[in-house]
């Protein structure tokens, strides 16, 4: 391998890499040691409706932030939800809305980014996705 190629090949890694980073992929760094969630299996309804689902934060410390996304079958994000330690408990329940005509039934994941805060500044984890299946 040449210098130049190698070079570029090292480059078009870094490049990758840094768009992982930036678009919050979870490469890495996907854990439950910090908390998860859970949706039951059900039906997919006519109509506009919202899904039910639970979430736990176990972090550190008790300063968090949390996403949620709604993944579809299709692997479309539908909707997403945010909570916070500071308004929010650790452990509650919330829903995703959306309608039937915007998705279809099958296998549904919630995916959930975490952020807590302390002296040592902002750290980020990724929950393991929960899965569910809605049927017609």
């Amino acid at each position: 391998m040449t210098p130049v190629t190698l070079l570029g090949s090292v480059l078009a890694t870094a490049t990758l890499v840094a768009l992982g980073a930036v678009v919050g992929a979870p490469a890495d760094g996907v854990t439950s040691s910090y908390g998860h969630t859970h949706a039951a299996d059900g039906r997919l309804r006519d109509g506009c409706h919202t899904y039910r689902y639970r979430y736990v934060v176990t972090t550190p410390t008790h300063d968090w932030t949390l996403e949620t996304f709604l993944v579809d079958p299709n692997g479309d994000t539908l909707a997403s939800g945010a909570f916070l330690s500071d308004s929010d408990p650790e452990r509650g329940t919330s829903g995703f809305r959306f309608c039937r005509y915007s998705t279809r039934a099958g296998k549904f994941t919630i995916r959930a980014k975490v952020h807590w805060y302390n002296g040592s500044g902002e750290h980020k984890a990724f929950f393991t996705p929960s899965h569910f299946r809605l049927r017609r």
